[in-house]
């Protein structure tokens, strides 16, 4: 965690537990497209809104891991370092997390250690480097919360009101979570995105660009079982 001059209203906490129910009715009530596979290993479909014109994506993988070993795995995605895998930092020019309070901190802690937790909220400034010259960079402030349940968690990821920062376009993260169900000694992790990219990006170009935001659900994948 590194520190930071961005400003998240603590009422936010509650925001992001209060809000999970409405994200998973959301996406169930979305159009979903015929399904397809990315990367030869991801199951990936196109899904609608019909009251928003960027389009969302759902993406699934299987991988041969323990679900604390790939919750984990995702939450270190949210904190770079020069550490940090290849992969991460060739699209991220920075991402830090934060926290509300010393117990969420703890939690997050025994989450990334793979070790009991209970659940809890932490917000996110993430920083995507621009894939061509005349793009600007995005930035995104994210809250995150993580609910257990008997055999899944849950990972919910919304935009929350913070200032701009210089440099950066402001994404709007609309709804995203993600999920991790443990089959026998294997973790299902599932991937939902509805995001408005804001600035001059033009929603026909965005939405055939939709496939790429499934990399993270594969690139975990691969890490874990070794061949990346």
């Amino acid at each position: 965690m590194s520190e930071t001059s961005l400003q998240v209203d603590p009422a936010s906490r509650q925001v992001a537990i209060d809000s999970i129910d409405g994200m998973i009715e959301q996406s169930n009530k979305c159009e979903q497209g015929k399904e397809r596979t990315y990367r030869k290993c991801c199951v990936a479909r196109t899904v609608k809104d019909k009251s928003i014109k960027w389009h969302g994506i759902y993406g699934k993988v299987t991988i041969n891991a323990k679900m604390s070993r790939v919750l984990s795995e995702i939450l270190q995605t949210f904190n770079t370092s020069p550490k940090s895998p290849e992969w991460l930092l060739k699209i991220t020019e920075k991402s830090s997390v934060y926290f509300f309070n010393d117990a969420d901190k703890q939690n997050h802690s025994n989450a990334v250690a793979q070790t009991p937790f209970s659940d809890f909220v932490a917000w996110i400034h993430n920083c995507v480097k621009s894939p061509v010259p005349l793009v600007q960079s995005r930035d995104a402030v994210c809250l995150i919360y993580i609910k257990q349940l008997k055999d899944k968690i849950y990972l919910t990821m919304q935009s929350v009101e913070a200032q701009p920062v210089k440099g950066y376009t402001r994404s709007i993260i609309i709804n995203q979570y993600f999920t991790f169900t443990s089959i026998n000694n294997q973790t299902q992790l599932e991937s939902f995105l509805i995001c408005d990219p804001s600035g001059s990006v033009p929603a026909f170009a965005y939405n055939l660009a939709l496939d790429a935001r499934n990399d993270i659900l594969v690139n975990v994948k691969e890490m874990i079982e070794g061949s990346l």
